[in-house]
């Protein structure tokens, strides 16, 4: 008796990589349930899925001509047919009945007929509502991408679900101004002069530069004609004639608003990986208070940030900072006598509390630099001594000359100026986005968090603070703000704190945080600044904006893909060919799928598509779990605890429900009731816990399946139970480990490239550096970023000893392994999990054992948002060799002992792989033991 299956290795996770051959390639296997014995019918190098056993024959499709269509596999000849032949769309969820097979094409339903082979559309009609592609109103306040302020503050430019808003402070109607459903709007800033709001948006198919009348009143201007490209971070000059932008191509421009003349201010050659899209350079600039000049920073060769300041007069740009630190975030002061930059030089290590380790963190200060020779300090030295001319004049009298709208014309001495530098009183912290008014410095800040200038993750929520150049004494603004921006004027801050956005008065401070309750201090004082947004409301069209979505990620990969020429692929007529697809789509889900098949043709790892406005949305309720493998008593309909997972994650403060003391629940006892309700076997389990996660929950347990003699535990079940299932599993390759090799052989897993590893690998490396062997277990490595730095502990090179006297000799350096070792990967090993047995065996530390890897080493740097608030990814960068060699990527990286699991092994808990670790390891230990050396005789004085 045999059954047939595909082995689907990471179901469901990557089905936009067409024509894919790496590691987790599915096959067709056939399995022997007398004999136990697996057969693959298959053997292709990529895609064999979805067998159908009708007859003598196996069906399934495949990829083997570049599109998916059926091939059918004859149990007795072992021969392998081609059924069908579609040339343009792949064959989709084929599903059979009797002796035929239904599967989808194109958007339309086909038919094969298996006696005859042949194919023909089966005709469908649905008179369906469709209620999802109404159009309709819809509040879209939950949909802000951007915002901006008015001149004096009164109102907010407010970018949400791709339309431009303005809304009152306080008095006022909210108006949508674009009212483009089908295109998207993003960006949208305030000109100073208050007279216009220029914007972004694709309504003539690429992202243009647009501007519109705040009123609505008249027509909205179109100031760019491009062919292709992204851009984004538009900065008004403070003339309001003139608006600087970023586009993809890492260039910095700026628009005359009347000669609609783009010039090129520069661009930049060198940029940090995995940033966000709207943080690639040269996004940090600043305007001059006269308009003639533009400051930004910009990564240079040496792979460190510096300052520069480009002369629209000049046409040219001039560095004004050095070349050992990195300095950014630039903003003039409104006199134009200095430019203040946040600058990463200030080094205080944080020391490792196991090994001679350092790390910095903290880094950041606030400088100004002084831009004319004879020009006087930010912050000259205070003193009490009387100004000569101050019979004659008083600061008073000089400040009354002046009007609010007097811009002073600047004179910048480049030479010498990046010695002109002073430090604010400031401590190290993680300043960032800073802005100024006439008498303060804003900033953001917090104490801690990710702030090197390669910002992987978000820096979350940070307090605004605002130092005063008179006082020079920093003050707390607002708590837990993600942005904000300064007003034309400087009299008033847009905010956005969590959902809200506000707007409060530049002169808002909080030094007394108690007085409104402790590190909480603004939540109550800054949430009655929200601005009412519940009026922003759009007409939406969802077929428009589907296709917006659609034409957007078709874009994105033109523009952001790695390879410029798409692998030699026709990109406009991929466009056409799935474009053709949108006049069947019903809901956000077909749409999704689309577009996963749009990118998908690009054959490449990390090409992803998740999200959107779904509207078919189950309730979710939570379930408590007490880290428990459940077996059934069918005789007396109950259940008992068959396994209790008992090992703690102390990093996470994760203990197991069942493992605290006082709590002597064992494997066998029933389980009676749960909160005085009695629980029976009829019932799933988990029924009996809805709710339950994080609460404390009365178990009744007893030896037999009575209440009679039943002991009462209170317990909080967890919401999720994977951590305690990992740690089992790691724990039990760790004790296989030790037991089969009489205590040399140590175990370290590494679930990831990222935090997990962080978090798991110094758990279990620094109490094994002794071990005369360690096994890297790579498999199922979800990746992350390079694994090099765990490789860089574990291949640290023995130097020297220390003899001792009273203890054991010692070592330099101080925490340094000897073991021989062996490297674990599997299929399911991917991204930054692909790297780790390619490192491993680059660093000769020893073999790598398993199954080829999952093949996905074209990297993603950011993650692109869609105008519902879904999202894709463009993979734009690829790994090859120093000698230029292309490696991994679509293939994987094959061991050095190829080593499956068989499922029947598998069953009974016999892991194959990381026995032959142990094998290899012990062959290595008895052939060459890591023994230490003995010193020469202690020298003697004679």
């Amino acid at each position: 008796m045999s059954q047939v299956y595909s082995v689907t290795y990471l179901p469901g996770l990557y089905p936009t990589w067409k024509r894919y051959q790496g590691g987790t390639a599915e096959e067709i296997f056939t399995y022997d349930l007398v004999t136990n014995e697996e057969k693959n019918i298959s053997n292709f190098a990529g895609t064999d899925r979805n067998p159908m056993w009708i007859g003598d024959n196996i069906y399934f499709s495949s990829d083997r001509n570049r599109v998916l269509n059926i091939f059918a596999y004859d149990t007795k000849t072992e021969r392998i047919e081609q059924i069908t032949n579609h040339t343009e769309y792949d064959v989709r969820r084929p599903s059979m009945g009797g002796n035929k097979i239904v599967y989808e094409l194109g958007g339309e339903l086909w038919e094969l007929d298996v006696t005859n082979k042949e194919t023909s559309p089966v005709l469908v009609e649905i008179r369906a509502d469709r209620p999802e592609v109404r159009p309709h109103l819809k509040q879209v306040d939950k949909f802000v991408t951007e915002y901006d302020l008015s001149p004096s503050g009164a109102r907010a430019v407010i970018t949400a679900r791709g339309e431009v808003f303005t809304v009152p402070k306080e008095d006022g109607e909210t108006r949508n101004l674009t009212n483009t459903s089908g295109a998207r709007s993003r960006g949208a800033v305030w000109s100073p002069d208050g007279k216009t709001i220029a914007y972004l948006s694709d309504d003539s198919g690429e992202y243009e530069l647009y501007l519109i009348d705040p009123l609505g009143k008249t027509k909205t201007v179109r100031l760019t004609q491009h062919k292709d490209g992204y851009r984004h971070t538009l900065g008004w000059s403070p003339n309001s004639k003139k608006i600087a932008f970023t586009d993809q191509t890492l260039r910095l421009y700026y628009l005359d608003i009347t000669t609609q003349k783009v010039t090129e201010i520069d661009k930049a050659n060198y940029e940090d990986v995995d940033v966000s899209l709207d943080l690639k350079p040269l996004y940090d600039y600043a305007w001059s208070p006269d308009s003639r000049y533009v400051a930004y920073a910009k990564m240079d060769s040496n792979l460190l940030y510096g300052i520069y300041i480009y002369s629209l007069e000049e046409g040219r740009s001039h560095k004004v900072s050095g070349d050992l630190f990195s300095d950014f975030g630039p903003v003039f002061t409104r006199d134009g006598k200095h430019l203040l930059f946040v600058s990463n030089r200030r080094f205080s290590p944080t020391f490792c509390d196991f090994e001679w380790e350092m790390v910095y963190k903290n880094a950041a200060g606030i400088y100004a630099l002084t831009l004319q020779k004879d020009g006087q300090s930010l912050l000259p030295f205070k003193s009490d001594e009387e100004p000569v001319d101050s019979v004659s004049k008083n600061s008073k009298d000089k400040a009354s000359e002046k009007t609010a709208n007097d811009k002073p014309t600047l004179k910048i001495d480049f030479e010498g100026l990046a010695e002109r530098i002073e430090m604010l009183p400031l401590p190290a912290g993680n300043y960032r986005n800073l802005a100024i008014n006439d008498s303060n410095l804003y900033y953001l800040n917090a104490d801690s968090g990710d702030f090197n200038r390669f910002e992987y993750r978000s820096t979350g929520p940070r307090t605004l603070w605002t130092f005063s150049f008179q006082e020079r004494e920093q003050h707390p603004v607002i708590d837990g703000v993600r942005s904000y921006r300064l007003s034309a004027d400087g009299a008033r801050i847009i905010y956005r704190r969590e959902d809200k956005i506000g707007i409060i008065d530049s002169k808002t401070r909080t030094d007394k945080r108690a007085k409104y309750g402790g590190e909480d201090s603004l939540k109550v004082e800054v949430d009655q600044n929200g601005l009412d947004l519940s009026n922003m409301k759009m007409m939406l069209n969802p077929m428009a904006e589907w296709k917006q979505m659609f034409d957007e990620t078709w874009r994105m990969e033109r523009d952001f893909y790695y390879e410029p020429n798409m692998h030699g692929l026709d990109w406009r007529a991929i466009h056409e060919k799935y474009g053709r697809l949108l006049a069947y789509a019903s809901c956000r889900q077909d749409i999704g799928y689309i577009i996963g098949e749009l990118v998908g043709e690009l054959s490449t790892s990390h090409t992803y598509v998740w999200g959107g406005d779904l509207k078919r949305k189950g309730d979710k309720v939570n379930v408590g779990l007490l880290g428990v493998d459940w077996d059934t008593d069918t005789a007396t309909n109950r259940y008992h605890f068959k396994k209790i997972y008992r090992i703690p994650d102390w990093t996470q403060d994760i203990i197991p429900p069942l493992a605290r003391p006082g709590i002597n629940v064992i494997e066998g006892d029933y389980l009676i009731q749960i909160n005085n309700q009695e629980v029976t076997a009829d019932r799933s389990i988990y029924s009996y816990f809805q709710n339950l996660a994080n609460r404390q929950v009365t178990l009744l347990v007893n030896s037999r399946p009575t209440v009679e003699g039943a002991r009462e535990y209170t317990v909080k079940p967890l919401s999720d139970e994977y951590i305690l299932r990992y740690l089992d599993w790691v724990e039990h390759n760790r004790l296989v480990a030790e037991e089969s090799s009489g205590g040399q052989i140590g175990y370290i897993h590494l679930p990831d490239t990222y935090t997990g590893s962080a978090r798991e690998f110094p758990k279990y490396f620094y109490g094994q550096t002794r071990k005369k062997g360690l096994i890297i277990d790579g498999r199922f490595n979800g990746g992350g970023l390079d694994p090099d730095i765990f490789f860089q502990r574990l291949s640290k090179e023995l130097l020297a000893y220390w003899t001792r006297r009273y203890s054991h000799d010692q070592t330099t350096p101080f925490v340094v392994t000897r073991a021989h070792m062996a490297c674990l990967t599997n299929r399911q090993a991917g991204s930054g999990g692909d790297m780790v047995p390619w490192e491993f065996r680059e660093k000769k530390m020893g073999p790598v054992i398993g199954t080829r890897t999952w093949g996905g080493l074209v990297g993603v740097s950011m993650w692109i948002d869609l105008v519902d608030g879904g999202g894709i990814s463009a993979p734009d960068y690829r790994i090859y060799t120093p000698g230029g060699k292309w490696i991994i990527e679509n293939e994987g990286v094959n061991p050095d002992i190829v080593v499956d699991l068989h499922p029947a092994e598998v069953a009974r808990g016999y892991d194959a792989q990381l026995m032959k670790a142990i094998e290899v390891l012990m062959e290595k230990i008895g052939s060459e033991p890591p023994e230490s050396p003995e010193h020469e005789p202690f020298p003697i004085d004679k």
